[in-house]
């Protein structure tokens, strides 16, 4: 069998590749575009809406010291938003960034998961941000991870390996005589 017809069988076991499908990277800008966005809507209710924020922080922190510590985190947030836009804008080009929104989320989550279980929040009040930590840094790190185990849709695999363009870029080959 030669190479050309070992490329052929495998790539008909493989199957053909999915038109219009999502790459890692695109997945990881999403995942960010929507992050940003979560921040700053979080970081906007902090700083100027303290009656709306128990939707971004869970509640928890009401009064004199809680408004101003609100105040403070929002701002915060909004230091990240634009983080956030930049790294989904260019990923390559703020790479040495991209461990920004990672420790982040895992941050919210270590945190609140603390507060429950040392009593110091009710798991009615932490919900919400738990919630969204979590599933925001389950999709970073899905996207992350599905991105480096993904192979270039544009070569033709065997046994794990790119070898070359796909079939309709092979030239034909005249049958053995």
């Amino acid at each position: 069998m030669s190479d050309i017809e070992a490329v052929r069988a495998a790539s008909e076991e493989r199957g053909p590749t999915a038109q219009g499908a999502i790459n890692a990277e695109s997945a990881q800008r999403v995942v960010l575009v929507l992050l940003a966005m979560w921040t700053l809507l979080s970081g906007l209710a902090l700083t100027f809406f303290q009656d709306a924020s128990d939707a971004t922080i869970g509640g928890g922190m009401r009064g004199g010291q809680g408004a101003a510590a609100q105040r403070l985190l929002g701002v915060h947030l909004l230091v990240l938003a634009p983080l956030y836009a930049l790294l989904a804008w260019e990923p390559r080009r703020f790479r040495l960034l991209l461990w920004v929104p990672y420790a982040a989320q895992a941050g919210v989550v270590l945190t609140t998961i603390y507060d429950i279980a040392s009593g110091d929040r009710s798991f009615a009040d932490a919900a919400l941000p738990l919630i969204v930590a979590i599933v925001f840094l389950a999709l970073l790190l899905y996207v992350t991870f599905a991105g480096r185990n993904a192979v270039d849709p544009d070569a033709t695999v065997i046994e794990g390996e790119a070898v070359g363009p796909q079939l309709e870029e092979l030239p034909e080959q005249p049958a053995p005589e």
